[in-house]
């Protein structure tokens, strides 16, 4: 007890009940309800005090667990209770032939049925669950990588200033109390291009696409020598692409073009 502007408190401690995965729904019933009378006999005005709502809220959650029926986890998979309902159709199908479906027969369709339609539902959750993770990882993806570019400007920037700062000043090596930072040379030389115009033409070179048929047109009509050599060798050489897109292009406008087909195929869509 203890007093403040002349007002009498009473200060009460309520004991927290252990509670084991052995006791049983009486058990934590019988806890829950003993930990409520304490906590009414120490409570002024309705005022329950925080430590005694965390503990009461423990209480209740471990008897909720205990109350709450986990949906069992059904081993069949999508194929089977497709099968399974076919053949049970099947089944009905004969007994309607015959006269009058059985009841076993329509509640065992109807229990494949809830299935069917449950396990679709797990896996549309699962689906739309992964799609979720795929996106956070994604947008985190980008701004860790917009942030690591960021740092590595930093960097670039602050190396440049470095470098400018001891090169106008004549400087090989900085040093600080616990750093040092020195100038090292490149293990090789850079290459600057002062001058293009001056650069000899058999040193440009330039990617060009050409189709077969077209590299042989030109292979043909050249003379003898090294360089026609080198084109027959890549003529008859490895790395030949498809283009798609004129393959694409050649059925669409009617062309005819052996080998090859357009297929409309499916894709999957959650609605």
């Amino acid at each position: 007890m203890f007093s403040i502007n002349n007002k009498r408190f009473v200060m009460a401690t309520v004991e927290s009940p252990v509670l084991s995965k052995a006791d049983s729904i009486f058990d934590l019933g019988d806890r829950l309800a003993g930990l409520l009378q304490q906590i009414r006999e120490h409570t002024v005005h309705d005022e329950i005090p925080e430590s005694s709502l965390s503990r009461l809220a423990d209480a209740v959650e471990a008897l909720r667990s205990r109350l709450v029926r986990k949906a069992e986890h059904d081993p069949r998979s999508l194929f089977d209770l497709d099968q399974r309902l076919i053949e049970l159709m099947d089944c009905a199908e004969e007994a309607a032939e015959q006269g009058e479906i059985p009841q076993d027969l329509l509640d065992e369709i109807n229990d494949y049925l809830e299935a069917y339609q449950t396990k679709v539902d797990r896996i549309a959750g699962y689906w739309r669950w992964q799609e979720s993770i795929a996106t956070i990882c994604g947008q985190e993806v980008e701004r860790l990588s917009t942030r690591k570019r960021a740092a590595e400007r930093r960097v670039d920037s602050l190396k440049e200033m470095l470098l400018a700062f001891m090169l106008s000043r004549g400087l090989k090596k900085i040093e600080g109390q616990r750093s040092s930072i020195g100038l090292q040379p490149n293990s090789s030389a850079s290459l600057v291009i002062v001058d293009p115009l001056q650069i000899g033409e058999s040193l440009f070179e330039k990617n060009l696409r050409l189709t077969k048929t077209e590299l042989q047109e030109i292979v043909y009509q050249m003379a003898e020598g090294k360089l026609r050599r080198r084109l027959e060798a890549a003529l008859a050489g490895d790395g030949w692409e498809i283009n798609n897109s004129a393959v694409r292009f050649a059925i669409t406008n009617g062309s005819a073009v052996s080998g090859v087909k357009l297929v409309k195929g499916n894709h999957l869509r959650l609605r």
